[in-house]
């Protein structure tokens, strides 16, 4: 999860087709930050993003390319 921060500009570079046809490799999007911490969000490696398609996951960071990899935390 992303906790709190603006919106982070992503692109998929894993194929989640059997999710969401919508999520091909090279989708783009942005990360969905969430305003407050829980229980489970604080050992979560997922984030979720909304893609440009209109398709919205939750997708392991390890699938993800940001474009400032400088902003991954």
């Amino acid at each position: 999860m992303q906790h709190g921060g603006e919106p982070l500009r992503v692109t998929l570079t894993v194929d989640l087709t059997k999710y969401d046809s919508r999520c091909v490799v090279g989708s783009e999007g942005y990360t969905v930050p969430y305003g407050k911490l829980t229980v489970f969000g604080g050992f979560d490696h997922f984030v979720t993003v909304k893609f440009d398609s209109g398709a919205m996951l939750d997708i392991a960071r390890s699938g993800l390319k940001y474009e400032n990899e400088l902003e991954i935390t």
